[in-house]
């Protein structure tokens, strides 16, 4: 009789002390992998992604519990258990402490100077628990002049270099994505800690990561280091053009807001794309015919293809000029990748229960598939407090006495003591002014999810 293979994080407990984007979806993907994570939360300061800033709640809906409908939140720390604890009371530090000797990670985020003042640094906790993994991450690092500093995605991408270079011919320098180094950094971190798990395993030896975010960002501007090394010269910022391949940019399709990407990289490409567009004979014109050539008449190539482009279906062109060897892609929005073919077959989306009314959702799983182990989500994330009872009894061991206690000096909580304002989208003027750009209202039901709760996100095999 064969046994149920074990997911490669399995018996791994990890405290999550963190909050917003990086180190929250850390935890998140490691429940994906099995391991256990208690989200350890504020009474008094709420987790900014279950608030409003960061997007509607759930059917755009607060309901009487805001803080449990927020869907970036239940992106980010899906699987999770939430202990809610207030760790600047010697009693919350004493729990916690507890917790710590049965567990494997600890993860945070704060500044440097928090943990230090709680006397719960690194240093601190391996002479409690010698076997320790510890990821810190801040946006300087924890020690050099910077290391006080806070920071956010906007500030982080100009310290990494990144923003340098990205913008348009003869303009200003423009951001990347919305919070995009907090996603450099939680593949970084989780890279990291998978190394540090490794060499435990060997070893028992624990480990702590001091992950400066903005440190991320040299890694994804070789190219510009390089050529300041070699000729001291610096890259154009050429917006979405390529410095060699042309055609290779965004060109309007037929439709409301409707784009395709096209990249050509050598001169049969262009060839094939000249006759595609019943032009044969630009691949024989010496203005176009080789790339050289190309890369000095580039507005005029562009154009050409422009004028080509407008007037056809992006998932034509995608599948047209794939068919013949052409790098294309349409430019999706988030509908067009909820809806995607490619990504349902994957499995990429997978449904979650919520509990009622909300009942199943899609969540964004994993970039891969594990043939022999079944990673995926577990459940959904946490109610505020949802588990405080579980943790302080079943897995501490307190007496229903102690809990009460802890719960009555407010040591531990189920509803938050600031839970800021919430409310509703004005969808109306959001779509006036362009932040929406439509709104579905039978969206469920084109997901595949009705009144019946139909679960048809899944991968139709298993492979």
């Amino acid at each position: 009789m064969s046994m149920k293979p074990t997911l490669p994080l399995e018996g791994i407990r990890v405290l999550d002390l963190s909050y917003v984007f990086a180190v929250p979806y850390i935890g998140g993907l490691l429940t994906d992998l099995g391991a256990e994570v208690i989200k350890i939360e504020a009474p008094h300061r709420l987790d900014q992604t279950r608030g409003r800033a960061f997007g509607p709640y759930l059917d755009n809906d607060p309901a009487q519990d805001p803080w449990n409908r927020s869907g970036i939140f239940h992106v980010l720390n899906r699987g999770k258990q939430s202990l809610v604890l207030d760790m600047s009371k010697p009693e919350g530090k004493e729990v916690f402490l507890q917790l710590l000797e049965q567990s494997d990670i600890v993860l945070e985020n704060y500044t440097p100077r928090v943990m230090r003042k709680w006397g719960l640094h690194y240093e601190e906790l391996k002479k409690l628990k010698p076997s320790l993994i510890m990821l810190s991450n801040t946006g300087y690092g924890s020690s050099g002049p910077w290391s006080e500093f806070p920071s956010q995605g906007t500030t982080l991408e100009a310290t990494m270099g990144i923003t340098y270079y990205t913008g348009y011919r003869g303009d200003k320098p423009w951001k990347v994505g919305q919070s995009y180094p907090d996603f450099l950094a939680c593949w970084a971190g989780m890279n990291a800690l998978f190394a540090a798990l490794t060499h435990k395993r060997k070893t028992g030896e624990g480990q702590w990561i001091d992950l400066g975010m903005y440190q991320v960002g040299a890694a994804l501007v070789p190219e510009p280091i390089l050529q300041r090394q070699l000729d001291g010269s610096e890259p154009e910022r050429i917006g979405n053009e390529h410095p060699e391949d042309v055609p290779s940019n965004l060109y309007r399709a037929r439709g409301d807001d409707q784009w395709v990407a096209i990249s050509v990289k050598q001169d049969e490409q262009w060839a094939t794309l000249a006759r595609l567009m019943q032009r044969p004979s630009l691949a024989d014109d010496e203005r176009f015919r080789q790339a050289a050539a190309r890369r000095m008449h580039r507005q005029e190539v562009d154009d050409i293809v422009a004028g080509w482009t407008r007037e056809r279906d992006a998932g034509e062109l995608f599948h047209l000029l794939q068919s013949h060897g052409i790098a294309c892609g349409p430019v999706f929005n988030s509908r067009d990748l909820l809806a995607d073919e490619q990504l349902r077959h994957r499995g990429f989306y997978e449904c979650v229960e919520h509990e009622a009314p909300t009942g199943p959702r899609p969540i964004i799983g994993r970039p891969y598939r594990m043939r022999f182990r079944d990673a995926r989500i577990r459940k959904a994330a946490p109610r505020f407090g949802e588990d405080n009872d579980h943790i302080l009894r079943d897995l501490l061991g307190l007496s229903a006495e102690q809990v009460e206690r802890l719960n009555a000096d407010q040591i531990v909580c189920d509803r938050p003591q600031n839970p800021g304002q919430s409310g509703t989208m004005n969808v109306e003027r959001m779509l006036r002014l362009g932040t929406l750009t439509a709104m579905d209202s039978d969206y469920l039901a084109r997901l595949g999810l009705g009144m019946a709760g139909e679960k048809s996100l899944a991968p139709p095999d298993k492979a």
